[in-house]
């Protein structure tokens, strides 16, 4: 299948991915309990065969040794997992740091690292997710990249120096855009607990090793010792013997999941820039470089499925079966039909590492602004998203958008928003009352005297840009802080959250950037220091929810109308797209911020597939005067938050067609 067909369906690929996840735990299953009567058996075997008592041995001791050895056997494995799985249990960081990665520092001044960061937060904004701290693995000089996490709250991204080195800005650009394709689509999840289920399977050959080391000090030399030494010794090659086996199986299981993945995320990197060169080339340089895509660390063998390339040396070599990752070539291929088979060689230190994107060509900027334009075949096949965005669909024009928003942000909060004390000092500017004086003066004394000194300082220095900060700049700005604010300390983070509340309470009420401001910090925060859970789903349709679904389009209805008439003409749009659901337009009161959050939390309970009708619905009522205000954007922003759904801002100020 040509790449530049394929599109990303969100709800479609998360139930896929929930579909993978359930034939891997099948997976799991059998190759747990074929290891368990394999060994189980063949202790059982040598029992027969070793045991010389006249009448040979009893079929309850050869049973029971069986039953013994196959429970050992299976709590070797099960232990192993859970163990591991209790390890990576803290999401991506975890996963980054077992690997070599550091955080790089959100208020870095380092060029390559700066870029990097840059270019991710870019991704992040555009596409409607947190944006996620960035682990830098130093020591690798290969060309490579990875996405960890269970849910986008708690992703990181990690890269190796060569890749953050070695890349063009494009280039970066489009292995960030493959990465955040695996965070959308639930790949990410399923890789991690990949880690964690097939950890015990590996575990079995080396309990083999220490079985040989310790069974024969720890038998006397008495006949029925010696048996028993036998006996151990045979379970323990048994053990050697299975457990290659299954930690072969396990890298073909990590093959078979990652392989087809890989081709839909180099898609999804196209369809998200709308420049297949952009991958196509990082690709090329993975070809030219000594070290290509190689990982060196000693845990890059169990994590091999999650990089952008194959990260394990030769293991293309060894079959096709076991290789995590397409053929280059064939991946080059795909996304660039016309390439002649050059490969590139990865950037010296100081070629093309300048943070401003390059200026697009005609050609270029006719490729991303228009459907179907001449782009080559990929660019011709890869759609433009309609306006009214599509869950976990971004588009080239919202990452321009995501960039014209970041570069129209004060300098000044901008810089601030990078650090991790600075970072709280910018989200509490952000509540500060705009134009009640005295709330704002009793406001910044209660950070005084309930928090640091120097960030109500800070706080008060950044007033005056962030209160007279235009409206639409107000949330990409709070999504920048999200990076820095993820690596506070567990103290730190409750006092922060306190003073947020504090805050916005002084003036006795909550104003919808208020709520949007915590609901993004208490989803996103909540996720990042394990203090929330995925939520049950309860719903598989609408029809009993008829009084919640009510409630959050007559809030969308309200929030854009601007004359008498426009709410019931567009609540009428919105709930005409939802089948079998008893709505009605509530008046402004009965559909308060309070009521929306209750709300909000009961359809969090739907499917995924309910969660997207929901979402186009709010969409449609949000469109219906043919222009998205600020306040719009906000709003479905915050919705898309409570619902788990990654959306894309719905542009303030576009005209809809």
């Amino acid at each position: 299948m040509d790449a530049g067909r394929q599109t990303i369906d969100f709800f479609g690929d998360q139930d896929r991915a929930r579909a993978r996840s359930r034939r891997l735990v099948v997976m799991y299953v059998i190759a747990v309990l074929a290891i368990c009567l394999t060994v189980s058996g063949v202790a059982a075997l040598a029992v027969a065969l070793l045991d010389d008592t006249p009448g040979g041995p009893r079929v309850g001791d050869i049973v029971l040794v069986a039953l013994i050895t196959a429970a050992i056997t299976g709590l070797i494995i099960a232990g192993g997992s859970l163990y591991r799985i209790a390890e990576l249990r803290s999401g991506g960081s975890a996963v980054a740091r077992a690997l070599g990665g550091r955080p790089i520092d959100p208020s870095t001044r380092d060029l390559n690292e700066r870029r990097v960061l840059n270019v991710v937060e870019e991704m992040a904004i555009a596409s409607g997710v947190p944006v996620p701290p960035v682990y830098i693995m130093r020591e690798e000089k290969g060309i490579n990249a990875f996405a960890a996490g269970y849910r986008p709250g708690d992703a990181v991204i990690g890269v190796t120096r060569g890749c953050v080195e070695g890349l063009t800005r494009d280039e970066l650009q489009a292995v960030m855009a493959h990465e955040f394709s695996h965070i959308l689509n639930g790949d990410m999840r399923l890789n991690v607990r990949l880690i964690g289920l097939l950890n015990g399977i590996v575990l079995i050959s080396l309990f083999g090793h220490i079985l040989l080391r310790v069974a024969p000090r720890g038998v006397g030399r008495s006949k029925e010792g010696a048996a028993a030494v036998m006996v151990i010794f045979l379970v323990a090659i048994v053990m050697l013997i299975v457990g290659s086996i299954g930690a072969l199986a396990a890298r073909i299981i990590q093959a078979a999941v990652s392989r087809q993945r890989e081709f839909l995320a180099d898609a999804a990197a196209v369809q998200f820039t709308r420049n297949p060169s952009g991958i196509a080339n990082a690709l090329r340089r993975i070809g030219g470089a000594t070290h290509r895509a190689r990982v060196r660390h000693p845990r890059a063998q169990e994590a091999g499925h999650m990089f952008f390339g194959e990260a394990i040396s030769g293991a293309s070599m060894l079959g096709s079966s076991l290789a995590s990752h397409p053929p280059l070539a064939v991946r080059i291929k795909r996304v660039d039909p016309s390439w002649d088979g050059t490969m590139l060689t990865p950037l010296e230190p100081e070629e093309d590492h300048a943070d401003t994107p390059k200026p697009l060509t005609p050609r270029e900027r006719l490729a991303r602004s228009m459907p179907g334009a001449d782009a080559g075949p990929v660019g011709q096949a890869a759609i433009l998203l309609p306006l009214l965005a599509l869950a976990g669909q971004p588009g080239p024009e919202h990452v321009e958008h995501a960039r014209s928003l970041i570069a129209a942000i004060p300098e000044p909060l901008k810089e601030a928003a990078h650090d991790i004390s600075s970072g709280r000092a910018v989200v509490y500017a952000l509540l500060l009352h705009a134009k009640d004086e005295p709330v704002r003066a009793a406001q910044i004394k209660h950070l005084e005297s309930n928090g640091d000194p120097a960030i109500a300082a800070l706080v008060r220095k950044l007033a005056p840009e962030a209160v007279a900060l235009d409206r639409t700049l107000r949330l990409p700005l709070l999504d920048m802080t999200l990076g820095a604010l993820a690596h506070l300390s567990d103290e730190q983070h409750r006092t922060f959250r306190a003073n947020v509340r504090a805050l916005i309470q002084m003036d006795k009420s909550v104003s919808l950037f208020e709520w949007v401001t915590l609901s993004v910090l208490t989803r996103h925060l909540d996720e990042r220091f394990g203090r929330t859970s995925a939520p049950v789903t309860q719903y598989y349709a609408l029809g009993r929810l008829g009084d919640e679904v009510s409630v959050l389009l007559s809030a969308f209805a309200h929030a854009g109308a601007q004359e008498d008439g426009d709410a019931p003409k567009a609540f009428a749009l919105g709930a005409g797209a939802l089948r079998g659901v008893d709505t009605r337009l509530l008046t402004v009161e009965q559909c308060s911020l309070d009521r929306l959050d209750k709300a909000l939390t009961t359809l969090a309970s739907c499917t995924g597939r309910l969660k997207g009708e929901l979402l186009k619905a709010c969409a449609l009522v949000a469109g219906a005067d043919h222009e998205i205000t600020a306040q719009e954007a906000e709003l479905l922003r915050a919705v898309g938050d409570i619902l788990g759904v990654p959306t894309p801002p719905l542009l303030p100020g576009q005209k809809l067609l």
